[in-house]
Parts: structure tokens; C-alpha cells; sequence
């Protein structure tokens, strides 16, 4: 078995090394992804059973700043839930999440929006 076979697919991924935090659609099919400012970037592909496309995935730089938590806390994601809207002008991510502190949950959001640059339109939904 070969050491990609040999991981488990993680629809969540957070590195603290790097403070990057990487969501996905399980069985997606990537084609590409684009940059969006400074701190974005979108993975575009098809959706499992779908032939349009549309946003399967997102990276989010500088993370734990963002949620404003400890590095390590986004290590321990219980649920999250993603929004993402790209119209004309705007590029929108609402990401609302549930981190584990001490064995309490707590809830943070976080709303970015970046001017749409050549971004194609969807709204997509990602929850894990």
C-alpha cells in the first residue's frame, strides 16, 4: 500500500506550522484553484455527482489569527460549517466552527471578503 492510500481523507486539515487551515469535499474532482487576496485560496472542480463547477475545497492563511485561538486549538476542529459566495464584485467566505477547549466547546465565526478579480460565480455550502 502506498503511503498516499495509506491516509485517511480529512475533510478538515489545519498545520500550525504554516497556520493554514485546508477544508474539502470528500470525492471531489479538483481542476484548479485560484488565490483570492492574500489569504484565500479556492480549489474548483466537480462535486460528486455533478457536472457544473463549483468551489470543492478552500485554504485559509493566517487562521488562528483570524478565529483569534491558540494554533493548537484549530488542531482539534469538532464541526464546521463553510459559506461561499462569489458574485461579480465580491468574493464572500462565512466559516462558523466548534473547537474543544478543555473539554467545552466553543463557537467562532469568521467572515472575509475580498474584491472578485476574475473569480467565476457559485455559492457553494461546505459542512463537516
Amino acid at each position: 500500500m502506498s503511503e498516499m492510500e495509506d491516509k485517511k481523507f480529512r475533510p478538515v486539515d489545519y498545520d500550525p506550522l504554516v497556520d493554514s487551515l485546508f477544508v474539502s469535499v470528500p470525492d471531489r474532482r479538483y481542476e484548479y484553484s485560484i488565490m483570492i487576496g492574500n489569504d484565500l485560496i479556492l480549489d474548483f472542480g466537480r462535486l460528486p455527482g455533478g457536472d457544473k463547477l463549483d468551489v470543492v475545497g478552500f485554504e485559509l492563511l493566517d487562521a488562528s489569527r483570524k478565529f483569534g485561538v491558540d494554533k493548537y486549538l484549530l488542531k482539534g476542529i469538532k464541526r464546521l460549517h463553510a459559506e461561499i459566495t462569489v458574485n461579480e464584485k465580491r468574493v464572500r467566505l462565512v466559516v462558523s466552527l466548534v473547537l474543544v477547549q478543555h473539554r467545552k466547546e466553543k463557537k467562532r465565526s469568521k467572515i472575509l471578503e475580498v474584491a472578485n478579480s476574475g473569480v467565476p460565480q457559485v455559492a457553494s455550502s461546505i459542512s463537516v
